[in-house]
């Protein structure tokens, strides 16, 4: 059986540094670009991402530390200024936003690149009173929670694999009890070695800090009792369809309100949209948006499941475990610049997850919480290859068991055990 993932990670952390799959990129970025923002939540990396880059003469800053937040406020102009050759490197520039007009101004007047690496735990086109945002002079580059192969050192090439319908047997041997158990732990680096009690006592003080002191860098919101049951409500029902209208309902909100709210949370990347795939004639093609905890592990620890409960439960199994996948398929997909869609129809055919990759290729991904994969499975994959797909089409049904198997042209069953190899 698989190694306890608490105890994996443990081990990982005192090896040394995980290398983060997306420090090249941001080191290829600084060579190119006058400005590289590396967002992504709170304690997912980035600041030991930026700290473990070669940055030969970087002059290195907080905002977190409260005597470099007052002289960021105090005197833009003076605290952009750089004083080496290397770049000037910011961590939380949320928190002075008064710094990107005085940043504008240099990389203006000097087209050099790598002059800012600025770090940040909020997604600046929702931030309260940013008016500049560098666009066309700064690259944003994404930083999330752990993948399990990333955590283990391995290689991300499950995409290129897949859209290849190359597929092999995974290394990794796990059943439905250690994927759950993966899922509940989640990908905060903080957290690997933490037991089950520690874990969730850390996610609910976790989202508390954020509610109650960060999300004021993005919004005005004053009632942030609603705002935690907008949280709850969107954390039961990641992976779901629902509307406005249906969550306003339940937390008493207007809809221009709710959507206030709603990206409220989508800026502190607590939760993301996966839009509908939409590039076709079909009438009867859904345009909705659906939901995702951007980490797994904030569902159970948010809504205070045990993991026995929630592994013999189907509904929460099936939506923990589809939530864990839409962050392992996001992962990759920031990498090699793919994107991430989701289909539904008036038919209620549905596929869980599109990926798509540059040249109109698709990657279909349903995801099964089960071990036995059967034909039945694969019907709206199929369909859409045969009566929607206008190209090169791969359809995978990822599932709980150890084996993968062929299911005609083009369709797989897929161990998601594959992920903490590839």
């Amino acid at each position: 059986m698989l190694v306890f993932p608490a105890m994996q990670g443990e081990k990982r952390m005192k090896e040394g540094y995980i290398r983060r799959w997306l420090a090249p990129l941001v080191q290829e970025s600084l060579a190119v670009r006058r400005v590289v923002y590396l967002n992504g939540a709170r304690q997912c990396g980035k600041t030991t991402l930026v700290r473990e880059l070669p940055l030969a003469g970087a002059d290195r800053r907080s905002l977190d530390e409260e005597l470099s937040l007052y002289a960021a406020k105090s005197d833009p102009v003076g605290f952009v200024a750089r004083t080496g050759p290397g770049p000037k490197v910011v961590d939380e520039i949320q928190k002075a936003k008064e710094l990107l007009p005085a940043i504008k101004l240099v990389v203006d007047a000097d087209r050099s690149p790598g002059q800012y690496l600025l770090t940040g735990s909020s997604d600046l086109r929702f931030a309260v009173a940013v008016r500049d945002s560098l666009a066309g002079r700064m690259k944003t580059i994404r930083l999330r929670t752990l993948a399990e192969a990333e955590l283990r050192g391995k290689q991300a090439r499950f995409l290129d694999a897949a859209f290849q319908g190359e597929f092999a047997q995974p290394e990794t041997k796990a059943d439905k009890t250690d994927l759950v158990r993966t899922a509940f732990r989640g990908g905060y680096p903080e957290l690997l070695p933490f037991p089950e009690r520690e874990r969730r006592d850390w996610y609910r003080g976790y989202v508390d800090d954020l509610l109650l002191k960060d999300v004021r860098d993005v919004t005005e919101i004053r009632r942030l009792d609603v705002l935690r049951r907008v949280a709850e409500f969107l954390a039961a029902r990641t992976g779901k369809f629902f509307s406005d209208a249906e969550l306003g309902t339940v937390c008493g909100l207007s809809r221009p309100v709710v959507q206030n709210y709603i990206g409220a949370l989508e800026a502190l990347y607590l939760f993301e949209r996966v839009p509908a795939w939409t590039k076709t004639d079909y009438a009867k093609a859904g345009k909705r948006d659906k939901w995702y905890a951007c980490d797994p592990g904030l569902v159970p620890n948010l809504l205070g499941w045990r993991e026995p409960e929630a592994r013999d439960d189907p509904d929460r199994s099936g939506k923990l475990l589809e939530t864990w996948v839409h962050h392992e398929l996001a992962v990759r997909a920031d990498l090699g610049g793919w994107n991430l869609y989701q289909y539904r129809d008036a038919e209620k055919r549905e596929i869980d997850f599109l990926v798509e990759d540059g040249e109109g290729a698709l990657l279909g991904v349903e995801v099964k919480a089960g071990a036995t994969v059967r034909s039945d499975d694969f019907r709206h994959l199929a369909w859409f290859r045969d009566r929607i797909s206008s190209g090169s089409f791969t359809g995978i049904v990822l599932h709980t068991g150890s084996n993968v198997a062929r299911f005609g042209k083009g369709l797989f069953a897929v161990p998601m055990t594959t992920f903490f190899d590839t």
